[in-house]
């Protein structure tokens, strides 16, 4: 009898957020807005160092939120692209999760083994003001106990990269 397995966890299809673009797209043009604005009200004297100051917080977001999109666009093309990957199918056994702030962030680790390879899938998210830089969504991976799943994963040494996390039908439906 053929298992019928479903996607939790695709790495290679991640969807990037249009919302930290669209950001760093329209705040240049509220800058000069704001520059219009005190030139025709004459705020000269406080307009210039708040000003000054929109613009030096603008030129050091906007290569954080770009770089952020060029990480997430390669790790999502490596990911496409992976030609060394292994595959291990099997039942879920010695599940753990784990959510620590660190810092600005918050870091999810979720870590389980299948077949006596140890996983560890981590997010890191920050804690406030989420919206404002680029990142994946959390997946929360189904890691029931003896659950049938089989993960595609690419090793680079001691460090496993996921790269596909699927779980049987039937035990998705157990799950939910």
């Amino acid at each position: 009898m053929k298992s019928e397995y479903t996607t939790v966890l695709d790495a290679g299809a991640a969807q990037l957020q249009p919302g930290p673009l669209v950001i760093v797209l329209s705040v240049p043009v509220l800058l000069l807005a704001f520059s219009h604005v005190a030139k025709a009200r004459r705020w000269r004297s406080a307009g210039r160092p708040i000003q000054l100051g929109l613009w030096v917080l603008y030129l050091s977001y906007a290569p954080t939120v770009l770089y952020q999109y060029w990480t997430l666009w390669h790790s999502r093309a490596a990911a496409r692209d992976a030609t060394q990957m292994s595959i291990e199918a099997g039942p879920v056994a010695a599940t753990a999760i784990d959510r620590q702030p660190d810092g600005l962030f918050i870091e999810t680790s979720q870590r389980f083994a299948v077949n006596g390879v140890d996983f560890e899938y981590r997010h890191y998210s920050l804690r406030y003001l989420e919206f404002l830089l680029p990142q994946t969504d959390l997946v929360t991976l189904p890691l029931d106990e003896d659950a049938q799943v089989r993960v595609t994963y690419r090793s680079e040494g001691a460090q496993k990269e996921l790269l596909r996390f699927e779980i049987a039908a039937s035990d998705l439906h157990a799950h939910n």
